[in-house]
């Protein structure tokens, strides 16, 4: 027996989590058997395909979903319906958070070639996350996501200190997203990650990546060998399926 892949359990426990149903309810509506589900979930046992077929109409929504073939975002719950708060207490706690700190400023030039004071915050990507929080349905099947915390006050009232943003690395960003900019440490070296800027991209330009602040207003240029990379943050509604 083949083992089930993990979009395929990510998928069905979101779907479980927004209907607000248990494994057991819709293992016994699709099969007539209570373990049906658990069997996929907790040992990997990937099902014969008319038995997965039958399990999502039960939920709702389609074997290509659940397998992740398609890319439409499935809701089964209607705009006129209150979210209750044990749904999405409920769903799987995977995105990885990591903790920060204000860093001190940097001296970039502005577009006058003037140099500005701009706020980063310290992160070392590649230490364990400090914490999880619940997956939106949305993004199921993005393990290459993760959580960031704002620190400090350059962004607002855009991003509020304090306020999380969820990390899309996989799709590049473009002019007025906001971005997490990782920075290469001070002799770029390609050593850990340790500082990143969160702006937004106004464009890039040979020899630099051009950012912005807000509070206070800069716009300014980070050259490129101190970027390790540029990730978009990726709007909540947007991982909500609104």
């Amino acid at each position: 027996m083949s083992s089930a892949p993990e979009i395929l359990k990510e998928r069905i426990q979101a779907k479980l989590a927004e209907l607000n149903v248990t494994a057991r309810e819709i293992s016994m509506g699709a099969l007539n058997q209570p373990d049906a589900i658990r069997n996929i979930v907790r040992k990997g046992h990937m099902p014969a395909i008319d038995r997965l077929d039958a399990i999502a109409a039960e939920l709702g929504t389609t074997t290509e979903w659940l397998l992740g073939r398609e890319n439409a975002i499935e809701r089964t719950i209607s705009n006129e319906d209150a979210v209750r708060d044990d749904t999405f207490r409920q769903l799987p706690k995977t995105l990885p958070v990591y903790g920060s700190a204000l860093g001190a400023d940097l001296d970039f030039p502005d577009e006058g070639g003037i140099i500005v004071l701009v706020e980063q915050t310290e992160i070392n990507m590649t230490a364990a996350s400090i914490d999880y929080m619940a997956r939106p349905i949305g993004v199921t099947g993005r393990p290459d996501l993760y959580v960031v915390t704002v620190s400090g006050h350059s962004m607002e009232p855009r991003w509020d200190s304090g306020r999380r943003v969820l990390v899309d690395p996989r799709r590049s960003p473009g002019v007025g997203d906001d971005v997490i900019v990782q920075l290469r440490g001070p002799t770029f070296d390609g050593e850990e990650i340790r500082h990143v800027l969160i702006k937004q991209l106004v464009r890039r330009k040979p020899g630099g990546v051009v950012l912005r602040q807000f509070n206070p207003d800069h716009t300014f240029t980070v050259p490129n060998e101190q970027v390790a990379a540029v990730h978009r943050v990726m709007p909540w509604d947007e991982a909500l399926g609104f």
